[in-house]
């Protein structure tokens, strides 16, 4: 099972709340031996027009433009209270904010992201990539989006699964990899994991064209399969019926219900990986929801480390 033992927090001084730097506090209260990193990638873009300044008055700038932010960032963690937690500050020079969480992440041993959700406006998916959709698609650890709101303790925890092809070895360990994850944050809070199937409603024309055949049929059929395939799943790792669920519709649809219908703390979901033209022309689940969920979102790469 996963343990959390190394949190990079990204802290972003333009906002007035911390809920990443909260976030990884919650954890810790659960999980004292864990380490936080707070992490600050400050640039002040002044420094770009000045060209005219020679080496030393450049160095300086920059260097006063450092300590500010370190000094910044010093008091931010004294105001939430991190006395007696094992957490570091750390400031970075870097023009951007995701390429400088990226090259983080690959110098340290962090075994997981936390960053505040950003507000997307309608066209960001297609002309731009915002912050947290950008580390969604190029951090090599989980990565979790968090919103401003509490974690109490019992909380539910939603687990959205693909059992759309069991015969498939990399979405089989995605799902377990989930799971794991789930039970981890599970253990640190009393919370309660749920699983959910999301069943698009898709009919092969083959069958349509079927004398005697009726939309209902198949669709029973295909709620039915789905049905005893999350049971069973479930079954194997101690989930109770009652905790798996199956609803007819598109994942991105669903899943934010389910989330509301349950006052989710979390929802965990894999990432499809597509990056490039694909990536904007038709998304990844996970970032047409990271706006609809009203909770956090813990995200899971295909590539990411265990």
């Amino acid at each position: 099972m996963r343990k959390f033992k190394n949190i990079l927090a990204v802290i972003e001084p333009e906002r007035n709340e911390q809920p990443s730097l909260e976030r990884a506090l919650e954890i810790v209260r659960f999980s004292p031996d864990t380490r936080i990193t707070a992490f600050l990638a400050i640039y002040d873009f002044s420094y770009d027009i000045t060209t005219l300044l020679n080496i030393d008055e450049q160095t300086a700038m920059r260097r006063s433009i450092l300590e500010n932010s370190e000094n910044w960032l010093e008091n931010e963690l004294k105001a939430q209270h991190c006395e007696g937690t094992s957490i570091t500050g750390k400031v970075v020079w870097h023009r951007s904010l995701p390429s400088a969480i990226t090259a983080e992440i690959k110098s340290g041993n962090y075994d997981l992201v936390i960053k505040s959700a950003d507000s997307h406006g309608i066209l960001d998916g297609v002309v731009f990539t915002p912050a947290d959709w950008q580390l969604l698609r190029t951090s090599d650890i989980p990565v979790l989006i968090a919103k401003d709101h509490p974690w109490p303790e019992g909380a539910n925890i939603l687990v959205a699964l693909n059992l759309s092809d069991t015969e498939d070895r990399d979405i089989r360990l995605m799902n377990i990899r989930l799971l794991r994850n789930a039970q981890e944050l599970a253990r640190l809070m009393g919370g309660r994991i749920h699983l959910l199937n999301a069943t698009p409603p898709l009919m092969p024309v083959s069958i349509v064209e079927i004398p005697g055949f009726t939309p209902d049929i198949y669709s029973e059929a295909v709620m039915k399969h789905s049905r005893e395939q999350i049971e069973a799943f479930g079954a194997r790792h101690r989930i109770p019926p009652e905790n798996c669920h199956v609803i007819e519709g598109q994942p991105d649809d669903v899943i934010p219900k389910i989330a509301a219908d349950l006052n989710a703390c979390a929802v965990l979901i894999g990432h499809t990986g597509r990056t490039g033209i694909a990536a904007a022309l038709v998304g990844n689940i996970c970032e047409e929801i990271v706006d609809a969920v009203n909770c956090d979102l813990l995200v899971l790469k295909k590539s990411a480390r265990l």
